[in-house]
């Protein structure tokens, strides 16, 4: 059986858990209507048009395939976690929106050893302050405003 990924599917790939324990978590999930992968901290998915069986990719023979399309054969071997179970069903507190590039830009600030950074929200419009955890950092970055719509 063969995949297509094209190299935004393969972004999933950097949620994915970089340890071979559990194996699972090391692998990229594919199902029914998307793609997703966690390390256990952090879970990412996108919409993938797939309407087969459920499949873990290792990750790493997406990293080493270049080319489009992916043969997986065999498959890993073990059972993905029901993640759909994760998201919260209830409203939200509110919804803040906030620029990919300017949260990427903020977090370069910040030194490796600076591993924990806090981020406090104020309201919609107000923005965000983003600090080191020992204070020694700290800043701002400026909601954006969108069209909300859930879906």
């Amino acid at each position: 059986m063969e995949f297509k990924l094209t190299k935004t599917d393969r972004l999933i790939v950097n949620a994915a858990a970089k340890d071979t324990v559990p194996r699972a978590l090391h692998c990229v999930h594919i199902t029914k209507g998307r793609i997703e992968a966690t390390n256990g901290t952090i879970l990412m998915e996108r919409k993938y048009h797939y309407n087969g069986e459920d499949v873990l990719l290792d990750v790493w023979d997406i990293a080493k395939d270049k080319g489009e399309t992916i043969d997986i054969i065999p498959r890993v071997q073990g059972t993905f976690p029901d993640t759909q179970t994760l998201y919260p069903t209830t409203e939200p507190v509110f919804k803040i929106a906030l620029s990919k590039d300017q949260i990427i830009t903020a977090l370069k600030c910040f030194r490796k050893q600076e591993g924990v950074v806090k981020f406090s929200f104020y309201g919609m419009e107000v923005p965000v302050k983003i600090e080191a955890h020992d204070g020694e950092v700290k800043g701002l970055i400026m909601p954006m405003r969108v069209n909300w719509r859930d879906g």
